[in-house]
């Protein structure tokens, strides 16, 4: 299959610039037959002389501008480049003839857009040429489409556009152009022009408009001259696509990506600090706490591939923290804290896995009661707030601000600070337990209720709550 070759004037007086680009079509292997002019006098000559499919014009130049170029071009798309940036620039090349503008920054990457930017003027340029026969498609087109006369004002817009600003034909009909910008620049989020990435390296320049009802979208725009039998341009055609779907979707996916990115960090940095972590647990001969920050951290990996599945059940939540509490009474003798169970006597069903609950109170309590002076207390409690029960640790230890468990639980320094210190469980510890209560579908955070008193609490779906004749908890006095 034989390739198009595109014939492109080049209008650039930057030596440099010229070899820039001679080189990024010889390097992408382009159909381009390429004739470079360094002036506007000498793009006139030419122009006059041969046909091409697309000129190509840096703004400033030696003895004009681009836009001197345009009336030589004829029908010919003109892409504008600059490095000026200037948005007023855009504007008034697009208003003036120009089929797009690109902007020539210092890394030379507007080269990367040439490519799509050229086809596309191409593909509009044959659309120009049929446009007087398709009349019946642009009424029916998905895309705004009006015309101007040449003085800018509104003699024709499709379905589609009234459709896309709000106005009625009535309306719209005999109003300038003009009334469809909105300006220089509209709010620090909003300015009058824009590049949005289209497909892979390409970028497109895009503008604000403004609908009946004052609000702002952005748009795509082509536009293109309706001339006479004598070749007398007669009016504009402007062709606008509502982009703002593709603009959220573009969105999404780069936060989405930077969400990943920052979570392939921090799984990466947590593998490394318990890897280091283990080593010194074996090299101490704690072959028992290796394995537990080993389990941890392969239940929380489990947790985050979605390979860890629940075994929910209804039972008794007080059953399961009356354990938990008489599991942790000889850490809290030793370190001769009072530890004390004062759920309230009633049955407090929950549909969970009761393993994992008891795996989460295990672990706060062990955290409570380390945290906690000699003589201090450490006391549970539930409480029922209606949809949910809220089970509630409270240590007096170093007091935490509100929700900051929500940071130190995912923050990298502070997990290995906590390994650096010996308190593994302080860190892999929380960080399980916030992942298993939310694969339940609660909350868990911090407050603190006094200048010595903290209080972790986690919530869980009640199921219900039965009142019963159970003797009051109370693990120690």
């Amino acid at each position: 299959m034989t390739t198009v070759q595109h014939r492109i004037l080049l209008v650039e007086d930057n030596t440099l610039d010229q070899m820039a680009f001679k080189r990024f079509v010889k390097n992408n292997a382009l159909p381009y037959d390429c004739t470079i002019s360094a002036s506007v006098s000498e793009a006139r000559e030419v122009l006059g002389a041969s046909q091409f499919d697309i000129v190509i014009a840096d703004h400033s130049l030696g003895d004009g501008t681009a836009l001197d170029i345009l009336e030589a071009a004829q029908s010919t798309p003109v892409i504008v480049v600059t490095g000026a940036g200037d948005e007023e620039t855009a504007v008034m090349a697009w208003k003036t003839g120009a089929y797009d503008y690109l902007v020539k920054d210092v890394n030379q990457n507007y080269l990367k857009a040439i490519p799509i930017t050229v086809e596309n003027a191409i593909r509009h340029k044959m659309v120009e040429e049929k446009l007087h026969l398709l009349s019946g498609a642009v009424m029916s087109t998905e895309d705004s489409v009006y015309i101007t006369d040449m003085q800018g004002n509104i003699i024709f817009v499709n379905k589609a556009f009234c459709r896309t600003y709000g106005y009625s034909e009535e309306e719209i009909v005999g109003e300038n152009g003009h009334i469809l910008w909105i300006g220089r620049c509209h709010s620090k989020n909003t300015r009058s022009v824009f590049q949005t990435k289209t497909s892979g390296n390409s970028w497109e320049v895009g503008f604000y408009h403004r609908r009946k009802d004052d609000s702002i979208f952005p748009v795509s725009l082509s536009r293109s001259h309706v001339r006479d039998s004598h070749g007398k341009a007669v009016a504009i055609v402007g062709v606008a696509r509502d982009i703002t779907d593709r603009m959220l979707v573009e969105d999404e996916m780069r936060t989405a990506n930077l969400k990943l990115k920052k979570r392939n960090q921090q799984q990466s940095d947590l593998a490394v600090m318990v890897g280091e972590t283990v080593q010194r647990l074996l090299a101490d001969s704690n072959i028992e706490a290796a394995r537990k920050v080993i389990g941890e951290y392969l239940d929380i990996s489990r947790i985050e591939a979605d390979k860890m599945a629940l075994r929910r059940q209804e039972f008794d939540l007080f059953s399961v923290i009356s354990l938990a509490v008489e599991a942790a009474q000889p850490l809290a003798n030793e370190r001769n804290v009072h530890l004390k169970n004062l759920t309230p006597t009633c049955e407090l069903a929950v549909n969970a896995d009761p393993d994992k609950i008891s795996q989460v109170l295990t672990g706060l309590l062990s955290r409570a009661i380390k945290s906690s002076a000699a003589e201090s207390h450490v006391v549970v409690t539930v409480r029922d707030t209606g949809t949910e029960l809220s089970v509630q640790v409270q240590e007096e230890g170093q007091p935490l601000e509100c929700n900051e468990i929500h940071g130190i639980v995912n923050r990298s320094g502070w997990i290995k600070e906590q390994f650096g210190a010996g308190r593994e469980e302080f860190s892999l510890g929380l960080r399980l337990a916030k992942e298993l209560i939310e694969l339940h579908g609660g909350r868990i955070w911090a407050e603190s209720s006094g200048a010595e008193q903290n209080v972790l609490c986690f919530t869980l779906p009640k199921s219900v709550v039965r009142h019963s004749q159970k003797v009051p908890a109370e693990m120690l006095r």
